[in-house]
């Protein structure tokens, strides 16, 4: 590989380029101060730094293309805060600001005033050493989307969430979490929530009664020992329920509460539940999911994902079993 530092982008090779490159990669640990020479790229529109040694970067480190860029990826870099540069991105739609580990929640406050970057969609702050949703993240009307993976967040505040009050897909991975954190009922418009890889043990009534407007919620490796069997009662909006690989032997009872409660609000839904790697136990206690599958046949898109443990089946082909349709009813779940 060359070696790329700030001294190899050349002056006379990125004025010739600037009228037609719309797109550019580079990235190196030899890059220990920002190539002013960008600001010859005018047609910019999407930047993808993938590391570099920067620990400052000017306020017009993107002139030339603040008015054109629509996509910034700084990742694995040195730098301590947010660039206050990136503010100047007029028409900036999606920023990634993922690894750069020396940032915390100081280096978080950034003087931005609402309604500067009207256009801007999308942000990713993984790995950025993050206790909390930053309050800068107010300034921004339109952001649809935040992840904030492999971080600290141990504990969110009702603060944090009403900064990123109007978002619809949040996902926070990784990030030390060991219960879902209630102030989440202040995002009122979320549609996807992932909470996968994090410390949850259970999941009871009040942890999920909050998310009205959820239609896809992942919990994937957790620990999950125990589901409130009337956990999912007021998703009135679920679609898609992801349990990949927790410590569940059980098929949770909250899905008959959730299919129930589902069907009482609509006429008919589709419901995909995603038990894969699990050890799930296929006995004739598990009647009752396929007769509440058989009550609302009518209502219901049924898919279910996963292998039965104690034999050779799919939790799906046993749920339409003669073997299971020879077992007596079940009521375990009736409470």
């Amino acid at each position: 590989n060359n070696v790329i530092d700030d001294k190899n982008f050349s002056e006379t090779v990125l004025r010739k380029l600037g009228a037609t490159l719309t797109s550019l990669t580079f990235g190196s640990l030899d890059i220990n101060n920002w190539p002013s020479t960008l600001k010859h790229l005018q047609m910019l529109q999407n930047l993808n730094v993938t590391k570099a040694a920067v620990r400052f970067m000017p306020q017009d480190a993107f002139y030339g293309f603040s008015g054109t860029l629509l996509t910034l990826s700084l990742e694995n870099t040195a730098l301590n805060s947010v660039p206050l540069a990136v503010s100047r991105l007029t028409f900036l739609q999606s920023f990634n600001f993922d690894h750069n580990e020396n940032v915390g929640d100081y280096g978080m406050n950034v003087p931005l005033r609402p309604g500067m970057m009207n256009y801007l969609t999308n942000i990713s702050l993984q790995d950025d050493s993050l206790k909390t949703f930053p309050s800068a993240l107010k300034a921004f009307n339109n952001l649809k989307s935040v992840s904030m993976d492999e971080n600290m967040l141990e504990f969110v505040s009702d603060n944090a969430a009403e900064a990123v009050s109007q978002i619809e897909n949040l996902s926070m991975r990784n990030s030390s979490i060991s219960r879902i954190p209630q102030a989440l009922s202040n995002i009122t418009s979320l549609k996807s929530l992932d909470l996968s890889d994090n410390r949850i043990h259970s999941i009871d009534i009040e942890d999920v009664r909050i998310l009205h407007s959820v239609k896809e919620i992942k919990l994937n490796n957790n620990p999950i020992l125990y589901i409130s069997n009337h956990a999912f009662d007021s998703t009135k909006n679920l679609e898609r329920l992801e349990l990949k690989n927790t410590n569940l032997k059980q098929v949770p009872c909250a899905l008959k509460f959730a299919i129930e409660s589902l069907t009482r609000v609509k006429h008919t839904f589709p419901l995909t539940v995603d038990l894969s790697d699990n050890k799930i136990e296929c006995t004739c206690e598990l009647k009752w999911l396929s007769e509440t599958l058989y009550a609302h046949r009518n209502n219901i898109l049924w898919t279910v994902l996963g292998n039965c443990e104690t034999i050779v089946s799919s939790i799906d082909s046993y749920l339409k079993s003669v073997t299971l349709g020879g077992c007596p009813p079940s009521n375990i779940c009736n409470s």
